[in-house]
């Protein structure tokens, strides 16, 4: 009897099938590859878009923001050096302040050519006089109809002696 129970215990061992190592790495092979679809290849799509605005021209006079968040004007430009002025402007177009401030930066650290300000004073001064006038076609005043409707007014003293 005891040869049959061993004899069993070895045939129960030899039946049991042999899983494929294909399938137990599957799992690790599916996340490399989402991996690379959700990180590797919008990096490099960004990184590519970066060098392709990179390649675009920066002469002097243009208003540039860097990648520290330095917006100046490039002043001066000496092969890979560029040479940033910073500062408010006045209305003259000249650097308000006590001091302008010069900056020099490598190309690599320009992020960005950015677009001139346009000066909102003028449009701020043309819309308010044209709003101005506006409202006072759109707000007639209070009228007798909501006054007489108002919860702590009465009525007219005629309306009570009739």
């Amino acid at each position: 009897m005891t040869h049959t129970l061993a004899l069993l215990h070895l045939l129960a061992a030899t039946a049991a099938k042999k899983s494929n190592p294909l399938i137990t790495f599957l799992p690790l092979i599916l996340i490399a590859v989402a991996g690379y679809f959700f990180f590797i290849k919008p990096q490099q799509r960004k990184a590519q878009a970066a060098r392709a605005t990179a390649n675009t021209d920066i002469e002097v006079g243009d208003d540039v923001q860097t990648i520290g968040g330095v917006i100046g004007t490039v002043l001066e430009i000496h092969g890979d050096r560029y040479t940033l002025l910073t500062g408010a402007l006045g209305a003259d177009g000249n650097l308000d302040g006590p001091q302008p401030t010069r900056i020099v930066f490598v190309r690599q650290a320009i992020a960005r050519k950015i677009e001139r300000l346009v000066d909102v004073e003028d449009d701020v001064d043309a819309g308010a006089a044209s709003h101005g006038d506006r409202a006072e076609i759109d707000d007639p005043g209070p009228s007798k109809a909501a006054h007489d409707e108002h919860p702590d007014h009465e009525g007219d003293g005629e309306a009570e002696q009739a």
